[in-house]
């Protein structure tokens, strides 16, 4: 009876020495790796797309050079950085901007669901020729980030054809019980 009892400790030695074993070349093995884990988070593994939203346009009494003045003006007032000017097509870039918080969302269960994204956006502008005296300005978000389908809210097209508004703006205003008359 003692010699099976010591037959059972020693067996029971012997699986904890084993297992200790096993659990340190584990290890040992685990934190040789570790640099090279830690290191590979700093790559990113996932690339944002490009997605072009929708485009906000609105005609005004101006010629194209007018238009053209007004853009510059308005985006270098909002604090864009042109980056391209095309002036024979008329096509205006800014630079890439951290999404605001109510510039673009995504669309959950049907509804806006604004808010910080990660994304990043750009503002195409396009002049196009006056026709009938009208020359159209035309305002498109490019935006990148890992989330998918970022919507824009028009917010900021909005401002700057509003800017634009104001700066083509005729110093001679009539104020009336209908609107302003220019």
């Amino acid at each position: 009876m003692k010699n099976s009892k010591v037959k059972r400790e020693k067996v029971k030695l012997q699986f904890k020495i084993k297992n200790f074993i096993i659990m340190f070349f584990f290890l040992t093995f685990a934190f040789s790796l570790l640099p090279f884990t830690l290191s590979s988070c700093a790559h990113s593994s996932y690339e944002g797309r490009e997605v072009t939203t929708k485009t906000f346009s609105r005609q005004f009494t101006a010629d194209a050079n007018q238009a053209y003045a007004g853009v510059r003006w308005a985006l270098k007032i909002d604090g864009y950085a042109i980056t391209e000017e095309d002036l024979q097509n008329g096509l205006v870039k800014t630079g890439w901007l951290a999404t605001k918080v109510d510039s673009h969302y995504m669309s959950v269960f049907g509804r806006r669901d604004y808010g910080v994204n990660g994304g990043y956006y750009m503002l195409d502008v396009t002049i196009k020729p006056p026709e009938g005296g009208q020359t159209e300005v035309s305002i498109t978000s490019h935006v990148k980030s890992v989330m998918a389908n970022l919507k824009s809210s028009g917010i900021e097209e909005k401002k700057i054809l509003r800017k634009i508004a104001d700066y083509l703006r005729s110093p001679n205003i009539k104020v009336t019980n209908i609107g302003v008359e220019e």
